[in-house]
């Protein structure tokens, strides 16, 4: 790279994704996180989403969404689901949630469906989880 700053600004990041990955590895207390991108197949915009995980009552899921803000209320259910709402994800559009987890057990995806925004159900309820990466088959 021909800008110096750059280059020590990325070799930086690199070493601290690295030393962070290696605490995590060796840290029982370190964050499990489940990636999973969702694309609405129902042929409708939908303005929420649910997601049941395999875990329950733990407390402060840390839920990131790609893009960013897609929904703008985020819920935690305190038995393993997560709703999402007010927001839009167009027919045929997607969307990345990640949820992270504070307990030392590993996540996923037991059962998800689009909603309407108010909870109610838009298209079908996918009982099989999330293949990594996406959710486009059950």
């Amino acid at each position: 790279m021909k800008n110096p700053k750059t280059t020590s600004v990325l070799v930086g990041l690199g070493l601290l994704l690295v030393l962070t990955y290696g605490y995590a590895q060796g840290n029982p207390r370190a964050t499990h996180t489940s990636i999973n991108t969702l694309i609405n197949d129902t042929g409708q915009a939908v303005g929420g989403l649910h997601i049941q995980y395999n875990i329950g009552g733990v407390p402060a899921l840390i839920v990131y969404q790609n893009p960013a803000n897609t929904f703008g209320n985020v819920q935690e259910d305190g038995r393993g689901g997560v709703d999402l709402s007010s927001g839009t994800v167009a027919a045929c559009g997607s969307v990345q949630i990640t949820i992270a987890n504070p307990c030392a057990c590993p996540l996923r995806v037991k059962k998800w469906w689009w909603t309407n925004g108010s909870g109610i159900l838009v298209g079908k309820t996918q009982y099989n989880g999330c293949g990594q990466p996406d959710c486009t088959s059950p």
